[in-house]
C-alpha cells in the first residue's frame, strides 16, 4: 500500500493574534496520522508552514513565533498548498489597516480547482472570520465568530455587500465544498472551536479512527459543530 502524501496547512500569522487560535489547530494536525502496519512508523497526515509579514510575530499573550517563509513566498507558493490556516485576534488592526492575512484569503479563494479534484479548505478560527468577510470570501456562505463578535460579523457582510451571508452561534460551521472552485469554508467561533474544527478536519479528510485517536492523545472531547 502506497505512502499517503500528507496534506500541506499554511498557517498565516499577524501581530497580536490570539496563541490558541493558531497553537490549537497546530497541535491537532501535528498529532494526527495515518494508519500504519505494525512494522512502520506512522505517517504524517500534515506538513506546517508558518507565514507573516515580519520575521517574527508576538501574540496577545506574548509569545513570539519565528515564521517558516515571508509572505511573499507564501503569495508565490500558494496553490501548492491545501489548507490556510486563519487565527483570530488583533483584529482591529487588521480591518483598519487593510493588511495581511486579507490580500492572502483573497488569493486562496481565488485559486483555480485542483487539476486532480482535491478539495483545499480555509479554516478560520475565532475573529479570523472577520478577516474572511473582509476579504469577501462568505458571500454565499454561512459563518461563526467569537461570541463576543457576532455583531461585528453580521456589520461586515452587510458593508461589504454580502448578504448572502448567514451568521450563526454555532462552535464551527463547515459549508459545503464549492464545487467550482474546489474550495471548503470552515469557520470556527471562539479560541478553542478552532480544536473542534480542526479534529472535524481530521475526520473528514484522514478517517475517523484518525480523530478519535488525535483526540486521545491531546486529551480533549470534542464538541460539534454544523456541517451543512
Amino acid at each position: 500500500m502506497s505512502t499517503p502524501t500528507p496534506l500541506k496547512v499554511l498557517y498565516a500569522v499577524h501581530p497580536d493574534l490570539d496563541t490558541l487560535d493558531f497553537t490549537g489547530p497546530l497541535e491537532i494536525f501535528s498529532q494526527a496520522t495515518h494508519p500504519s502496519s505494525s512494522s512502520s512508523a506512522p505517517t504524517p497526515a500534515f506538513t506546517h508552514t508558518i507565514t507573516s509579514v515580519t520575521p517574527l510575530t508576538t501574540t496577545h499573550q506574548g509569545l513570539t513565533f519565528q515564521r517558516d517563509i515571508p509572505m511573499v513566498l507564501a503569495h508565490s507558493t500558494l496553490a501548492s498548498y491545501d489548507i490556510l490556516v486563519i487565527p483570530g485576534g488583533g483584529s482591529s488592526d487588521v480591518l483598519t489597516g487593510k493588511t495581511e492575512p486579507l490580500d492572502l484569503i483573497k488569493a486562496f479563494a481565488a485559486l483555480p480547482k485542483k487539476e486532480n479534484g482535491g478539495v483545499r479548505v480555509l479554516l478560520s478560527v475565532c475573529t479570523g472570520s472577520l478577516f474572511l468577510a473582509e476579504a469577501g470570501v462568505l458571500d454565499g456562505k454561512t459563518a461563526t465568530t467569537h461570541p463576543r463578535y457576532y455583531g461585528k460579523l453580521r456589520e461586515i457582510v452587510k458593508v461589504k455587500g454580502e448578504g448572502k451571508t448567514k451568521v450563526v452561534e454555532e462552535r464551527f460551521v463547515v459549508n459545503r465544498t464549492d464545487a467550482g472552485a474546489g474550495l471548503r469554508i470552515i469557520t470556527a467561533g471562539g479560541v478553542s472551536s478552532g480544536i473542534d474544527a480542526a479534529l472535524w478536519l481530521v475526520g473528514s479528510v484522514v478517517g475517523e479512527d484518525a480523530k478519535e485517536s488525535t483526540a486521545e492523545i491531546v486529551q480533549h472531547a470534542h464538541r460539534s459543530g454544523m456541517v451543512l
